[in-house]
């Protein structure tokens, strides 16, 4: 059988772009992912008998049959089971980090073992049966103490005495040596009450699992397979998982390593029978001459006589997990025989250690604990999550059951949670949902946390004081608003651009470039500068490529593109100089390459990675061709583009690194090599076109608000610092161009920008104030000419028609904060505060001012005496009003001075009352406004008399 070096490669790395881990080699030394046989020549060398055993079970098997009509199982056994989590208490003291998984993760497992054992997988065999197994989740511990975590007990291996790095395990021997002889008789418990299983990052060993073998009786040779302290399984952590929860050990990442190894724990045999075409006593699978690799072609022949299709959807095969499916009935009824009559198995259905002692207990269930706030649709977006409470078993009575919300997060603002509470009745066993809503708005934040824990009103459920962490529920909601840099003349930047070079005669890696082999590995392949072999495949000049040359090879730059087909595990990385993307977005990857390597039954033990980092240690892989992470079958240079992921946006400590794998079997040229490495960003530029609009959520009083384009991400405008949460506001170019054009209003006429921006709310707002900022290129300034630094910002409300006469009642004018960024940026933004709601934003240059803007004058006679009534809606400089009066409407005389309000944006009432008036003689009255510089203007004029 081929060796394995590559089962692993995700387990230590990452399963997709968005979840990292530390970086570490995915080799193995063993030439099977299974320890079955070399734990059952372990038996043998003990004494086991195999003859004896199968010819007991045989005869076990026959009378089960007898009694069971030969058909599938009548009865399920229930049996408890625990997960000895075992995780480096240095690196991996978080829960969810490395080796130390989640809840959530082990109930996947345990929901996925219950559908294979099941048979609920979708096996398309007639002969697949359920195996009549199920597993619950042990609730308590041996002295009877209540498991917050449902199946779960974690050990820190620094903690235990004698313990090893699991990691540190270079060989499947190594594993099986140390967890029987220190593990298991220091950390099992009771084999009669629960299934034990031990979780451990052994990486270095390539071994996927081991499982003891039942005994069948004190018999001479039929007991000697296991003890006490050494029943159970052990199983590598990153194939824990399930279809819908994935561990991260590709292509064994779906949970099926356990199943198979639980099989073996219950008396199955590997479907080969470990040999070519060998027996593993169930007449209803094929025979096969190999176990399988990869998920072969259904048809595919045994390779025995005579030939038939392979059965390698058969869970006992070495089949990849997304193409297992199947246990067969002569399985089942070797299983059914096993917890019958096996010691360590017959006790189980007995055990009450899957039953709770606090059957009312409620908990929060695993669910998402970081969540995005980014959504999409219309305004207010959000994202819904449900955050679920479970009962242990059932509730004893009546009871109503609330959340506390406290966290950095603000309820409404970032989110909501319904309904507001929940209620309990006596037998009640579902589970109660809330939903968590997350609002995405533009808020620029740092992350903010929700934090909830219960208020249980009433006796019917109770909480378990001794589990904190399960009554309580922490989710992180992270921000996705940036400040991006803007720069219209530079909309793209070049982060690093790498050719290589031309020189020859010596190593040509570029300086801060670092090349390395994984400790541990092979060194005999790796990463070498020069362009021996380049032109062979397509390149000109020098590349990067790996290369099997000796030493003086290396440095005389006469390496070849070639590598060793000998060399045991090669695990070579190349790593690019630091790179700046701080205020970059869409950060995108271009380089030429080739990598062939191997690929065998849809396994890959040669091929190339690529990878992101953000701090040098967690390492995140990226998808480069045909949705797939590996680079294998490229045999002449190709062009490859890479879009990495939003995380990498505005970071200022983004590497790549490029990773070439291989084994010790065939050696398919050429390898991993690169050249005319580009690494790019994006700047934001400024939006100019028509109708071009950005909506975002509004929900906050503080803070900073950036509208980028819908349309082309370009930016718009900024808000900042509302005095009220404005919610869904929408900034529109309304107007566009580069010119200016004339406007008047009561108090000034003005030339306008061409370009005016609306920002506009969905709930009508007319008190709101803020901050706005408005951006502008060059070429829609030039036309301002040495006028640039005395443009102001104007607001004119919503529906006033630009081009008529504005009243000044229905405009604000401000000055503003300008930046300048015309000569490096080609652009300029205008700051300005604003009260009054949202409206029309635009340029303006004052081009004349009218002082006071005179609203009404009346003239009115009141008896004895004449009262004159004006009123103003704005004031410039206002010194007064002299009141001028005639009696033919040609000789005006001041007879009075009313001061002004000097300036005043807001409506002023003036009164004057002229008592020395005479019966039916008509008086004409006049104002005569005069300003701070002597400046006067004269109004209409009016007149009144009294009667006689």
């Amino acid at each position: 059988m081929k060796k394995i070096y590559t089962l692993f490669l995700f387990g230590f790395i990452v399963s997709n772009v968005f979840s990292q881990q530390v970086l570490k080699s995915p080799f193995v030394a063993a030439a099977d992912k299974c320890g079955f046989s070399a734990e059952m020549e372990k038996n043998r060398v003990r004494g086991f008998n195999d003859a004896a055993y199968e010819a007991e079970m045989q005869r076990l098997i026959n009378e089960f049959k007898q009694l069971n009509n030969f058909g599938p199982p009548t009865t399920i056994f229930s049996v408890p089971i625990i997960f000895h989590v075992i995780y480096d208490g240095n690196t991996e003291s978080t829960i969810g980090t490395g080796a130390n998984l989640t809840q959530a993760i082990v109930t996947a497992q345990i929901q996925q073992l219950n559908a294979d054992f099941a048979n609920l997988s979708g096996s398309g065999y007639g002969s697949a049966t359920d195996l009549g197994v199920r597993f619950v989740a042990a609730k308590v511990d041996p002295m009877g103490n209540l498991l917050c975590e449902p199946g779960i007990v974690r050990i820190n291996w620094r903690s235990q005495s004698g313990w090893q790095n699991p990691s540190g395990l270079s060989s499947m021997n190594a594993v099986m040596t140390h967890f029987d002889n220190v593990v298991k008789p220091q950390s099992y418990w009771d084999p009669y009450r629960y299934v034990n299983i031990w979780l451990a990052d052994f990486s270095g060993s390539g071994l996927l699992g081991y499982a003891t073998f039942p005994a069948m009786s004190t018999l001479p040779g039929l007991g000697n397979s296991e003890t006490d302290q050494t029943a159970g399984v052990v199983v590598m952590s990153g194939s824990v998982g399930s279809l819908s929860n994935p561990g991260t050990a590709s292509p064994y990442q779906y949970g099926r390593t356990l199943t198979h190894e639980l099989g073996h724990f219950f008396g199955l045999r590997h479907i080969t029978g470990d040999a070519n075409c060998g027996n593993d006593y169930c007449t209803d699978t094929p025979p096969q001459n190999a176990l399988t690799s990869g998920c072969p072609a259904p048809g595919t022949a045994n390779g025995c006589t005579p030939s038939v299709p392979k059965m390698f959807e058969n869970y006992m095969d070495y089949s990849n997990d997304i193409c297992l499916n199947t246990f067969t009935l002569n399985q089942s009824e070797s299983c059914q025989v096993v917890m019958l009559n096996s010691p360590r198995r017959k006790e189980l259905p007995s055990s009450t250690t899957g039953v709770s002692p606090m059957l009312n207990r409620i908990f929060f269930k695993p669910g998402q604990t970081t969540v995005s706030e980014t959504a999409s649709g219309a305004c207010p977006r959000y994202k819904e999550y449900p955050i679920t409470v479970g009962v242990e078993s059932t509730a004893n009575g009546n009871a109503t059951l609330s959340l506390s919300k406290t966290g950095s997060a603000t309820e409404i603002t970032d989110y909501t949670i319904t309904p507001s509470s929940v209620t309990y009745t006596n037998g009640d066993a579902t589970d109660k949902v809330f939903t968590l809503r997350i609002y995405d708005d533009a808020i620029i934040e740092s992350a903010e946390t929700i934090q909830l824990a219960f208020n249980i009103s009433g006796t019917g459920v109770q909480q378990s004081i001794a589990c904190g962490s399960a009554n309580q529920y922490t989710i992180t909601i992270t921000d996705d608003d940036f400040n991006y840099s803007i720069n219209n003349t530079m909309p793209t930047v070049t982060l690093l651009s790498e050719n290589f070079g031309i020189t020859t005669g010596s190593n040509q890696v570029p300086a801060g470039w670092v090349t390395s082999n994984a400790a541990g590995t092979s060194t005999t392949n790796k990463w070498v500068g020069n362009n021996t072999g380049a032109g062979t495949y397509g390149f000109s000049g020098n590349t990067l490529h790996i290369s099997n040359g000796n030493s003086t090879a290396v440095t005389n730059g006469t390496a070849a593109m070639a590598y060793s087909s000998t060399a045991t595990g090669t695990d070579a990385r190349a790593v690019t100089p630091l790179l700046n993307a701080a205020g970059l977005k869409d950060i995108s990857v271009s380089l030429k390459l080739v990598s062939n390597g191997e690929i065998d039954s849809g396994t890959f033990y040669d091929f190339g990675l690529v990878y992101y980092t953000l701090n040098g240690t967690n390492y995140s892989v990226l998808t480069v061709l045909n949705n797939d992470v590996y680079l294998q079958g490229i045999t002449s240079s190709t062009t490859l583009n890479i879009n990495l992921p939003a995380g990498t946006i505005g970071t200022s400590n983004l590497r790549l690194m490029f990773r070439w794998i291989s084994d010790n079997s065939v050696a398919n040229q050429p390898p991993f090599a690169i050249d005319d490495v580009v690494v790019t960003g994006k700047n934001v530029t400024v939006e100019s076109q028509l109708n071009h609009a950005a909506t975002e959520n509004i929900l906050s009083t503080s803070g900073s608000s950036n509208f980028y384009s819908s349309n082309d991400g370009q930016v718009i405008a900024k808000l900042s610092n509302p005095s009220v949460s404005p919610g869904c506001l929408t900034a529109t170019i309304t107007q566009a161009g580069n010119t200016n054009i004339s406007l008047s209003s009561t108090a000034a006429t003005y030339l306008r920008s061409e370009k005016v921006v609306n920002i506009s709310p969905a709930i009508a707002n007319t008190t709101a104030s803020y901050n706005v900022t408005l951006y502008y290129t060059t070429a829609e300034l030039a036309i301002w000419g040495a006028n640039f630094a005395n443009l102001k910002l104007m607001k004119v409300k919503n529906g006033i028609n630009l081009g008529g006469l504005i009243n000044s009642a229905d405009a604000e004018v401000v000055n503003a904060v300008i930046d300048d960024q015309r000569a490096t940026k080609g652009y300029a933004s205008f700051s300005g505060d604003f009260t009054g709601g949202f409206s029309q934003f635009l340029l303006v240059y004052q081009t004349s001012v009218v002082p006071v803007a005179i609203l009404n004058f009346d003239a009115l006679s009141n008896n004895k005496n004449i009262v004159l009534n004006w009123s103003t809606s704005i004031e410039n400089n206002n010194k007064g009003f002299f009141v001028e009066r005639s009696i033919d409407g040609n000789q005006f005389e001041p007879i009075s001075w009313i001061n002004g309000k000097m300036n005043s944006n807001i409506i002023s009432h003036y009164t004057y009352t002229d008592n020395y008036v005479e019966p039916d003689v008509i008086y004409y009255y006049r104002l005569r406004q005069k300003d701070i510089d002597n400046n006067e203007k004269l109004s209409d004029v009016r007149q009144a008399k009294i009667k006689g």
